[in-house]
């Protein structure tokens, strides 16, 4: 076996209680090589197309990458695949932090979890010791009292808590799964997978130690980034303010959703933006292992809403989602709302679509007054959005119907609510623009997991051509609004490289397009890790694996083109602003789709990949079990 990876899954049954150790050949690392691969590889091996999110026939793949557990920056990150109960295909994300490198050094690639326990439970490992032990006196708890009593049992072990938190209990459909206090998995409702399967909590603790092929090598990448973070661009913007440092420069383009995606820009947007708010309630920030960037915020704030330093600041995408496309400006409210999610385990940007789709049908008159209790006034009340979080983590009232996602509201709420719900196979939309970013509208439809922001590079990197353009083999050059031939490359070709980080498990604010590392460094990143040679044809080649695999997989759910497509109100131009008059016709919507599946080598018709194609990657035992 080469080095990097220890040669060991965790296999888990919750409804038997066996605890199994697999040990997988070296060519199945050099074909998968971990992360979100490993995790579209067992769930499409090991549960039946007819299988329920819910139910225990579903798995949850919990995976670092191969040169996980490396000191160096952005190499934290960890993912997880399971069937998502929020869209009913595959579910996929990743979270930042030390759980990662504490798997690896427990002395694990992977763990495979299965079944549903009887009573609930979490799971313990420490090192070769692993146990599932009585969950009883978490459930119902907050995601800070749960991490509080986990570490205060564990006293003195170094240990990461992964949890579903009370939302993911009550099968809330996009409740997220937190990890420590600060780093989020937040999308596709893997947290009521937890929940379905009594599981509260997986507790790791570690102390072996991962051997790499080439440590001066990694240090001199680890020297690096911590030389170039200074004068890096985004990733120096990222260092001082976090993610909501690029909120302003977003909105100033036209690129913030703003109430209910029917404006790209608010005219109060600097209210939001880091420069703003934290100087008044900044509290420092935490980083996740061994990186440099640091871009963690913490806030803290006493009025008008308490907030504590606990739990982690709001990102860009929640500032953008709890914030102006709900027409609320305050950051703290934003941040207070942002700490409820966290808490109780919601995904903070379904949430948010979710209170824009409420608000706009309440406008319409078409929610009565007495669903929301008269406690929401609907766009710009902050005390009513709180009330409303409590209200869907709980699954109480108007909470009960928003739980079950934008489809599950409409079949309560009635068919005319449908033109103000902004989602992608029931998965809530980022606060990108598809007016404004061509690409996205593409990627947003056809994303195995529904519409995701970070599955491919934006559009900048064609506009911007260059070395990191052509590095990843894109040909021609295209204006930000371009929507042909160059543009649809761009985006599957790049779609390739974020699900090649999605595999190795690293952060795109460092490994992404033109941040801390160059594509040759990635090369020897996989180099010096496992001693491996190889070249980033074959890396991108994992990558288009893992997207194959997991569009594979929703084939075999019945999944076809005609689930690729974006909700009406995106046709729309947009009415003002830096970018009005923007958006992506239909008709050049449907000619990206027909080149997208040409690219791919998928089929135009359903949309999904070609035999050839699944041979060509050596994906020929899914085509046998169709």
């Amino acid at each position: 076996m080469s080095s990097g990876y220890t040669g060991t899954i965790l296999r888990v049954d919750l409804s038997s209680g066996r605890i199994e150790k697999d040990h997988p050949p070296e060519n199945f690392y050099r074909t998968y090589m971990g992360g979100g691969a490993f995790g579209a590889y067992f769930l499409l091996r090991e549960t039946a197309p007819g299988t329920a999110a819910l139910s225990e026939g579903n798995i949850i793949t919990i995976a670092p990458g191969v040169a996980t557990g490396a000191a160096v920056s952005g190499l934290s990150r960890c993912c997880f695949t399971s069937l998502s109960p929020e869209t009913g295909a595959v579910g996929d994300a990743q979270a930042g932090g030390d759980l990662g490198p504490m798997i690896k050094k427990a002395g694990y690639d992977a763990l495979v979890i299965s079944g549903r326990a009887s009573s609930p439970a979490y799971l313990f490992v420490d090192n070769d010791d692993v146990h599932i032990r009585a969950a009883d006196h978490l459930w119902g708890r907050s995601v800070l009292d749960v991490f509080e009593i986990l570490t205060r049992e564990i006293d003195g072990k170094k240990v990461s808590v992964l949890q579903c938190g009370p939302a993911g209990e009550k099968l809330v459909c996009f409740a997220c799964l937190m990890s420590g206090l600060h780093d989020v998995a937040g999308r596709t409702g893997l947290g009521a997978v937890f929940g379905s399967k009594n599981l509260r909590a997986v507790v790791v603790s570690g102390t072996k130690k991962t051997a790499f092929a080439d440590p001066e090598g990694l240090a001199e990448l680890a020297r690096l980034a911590a030389l170039r973070l200074p004068d890096a661009g985004f990733p120096t913007t990222l260092s001082k303010y976090g993610t909501p440092g690029v909120l302003a420069f977003q909105a100033r383009a036209g690129n913030l959703c703003t109430r209910n995606y029917t404006r790209g820009f608010h005219e109060d947007y600097d209210a939001l933006s880091g420069q703003t708010f934290q100087p008044k309630i900044g509290a420092g920030h935490t980083t996740c292992f061994a990186c440099v960037v640091g871009c963690r915020r913490k806030v803290r704030a006493e009025k008008p809403y308490a907030v504590s330093d606990k739990m982690g600041g709001p990102e860009f995408e929640t500032l953008g989602l709890l914030g102006s496309n709900l027409d609320i400006t305050d950051a703290v409210a934003v941040a207070k709302a942002n700490e409820l999610c966290n808490n109780f385990g919601l995904d903070t940007i379904t949430m948010g679509g979710l209170a824009a789709y409420l608000f706009e049908s309440m406008e319409n008159g078409l929610i009565p007054p007495d669903a929301v209790e008269g406690k929401t006034r609907g766009f710009g009340d902050a005390d009513g959005l709180l009330w409303l979080i409590e209200r869907v983590a709980r699954r109480e009232g108007i909470g009960d119907v928003l739980a079950e996602g934008f489809e599950g509201s409409i079949k309560r709420l009635g068919e005319r609510t449908r033109p103000f719900a902004m989602h992608v196979k029931n998965h809530g939309l980022a606060a990108h623009m598809t007016q404004v970013k061509p690409s996205q509208a593409l990627i947003y439809a056809v994303c195995p997991i529904g519409a995701d922001h970070m599955s491919s590079e934006h559009d900048w990197l064609l506009a911007g051509s260059g070395e990191l353009c052509r590095g990843l083999g894109i040909l021609g050059e295209g204006e930000p609004a371009s929507t042909g031939l160059n543009k649809v490359r761009m985006s599957v070709y790049s779609q390739y490289f974020y699900s090649t980080l999605d595999t190795l498990c690293l952060c795109m604010f460092c490994w992404g397009c033109g941040n801390l590392f160059t594509y040759r460094e990635l090369e020897d990143l996989v180099h010096y890790a496992t001693g491996w040679n190889c070249t980033l044809w074959e890396l991108l080649k994992v990558g288009e694996r893992r997207v194959n695999m997991m569009r594979q997989l929703n084939a075999r759910r019945g999944f076809t083109r005609d689930h690729d497509r974006l909700p009406e109100r995106l046709f729309d131009p947009l009415p003002d602003g830096p970018t009005r008059g923007r958006c992506v016709s239909r008709e050049s919507f449907l000619e990206m789709l027909d080149l997208y599946y040409a690219l791919m080598g998928w089929d135009a018709k359903s949309g999904n990949p070609g035999r050839g194609k699944l041979l060509e990657l050596g994906l020929e035992w899914t085509v046998h079990e169709e």
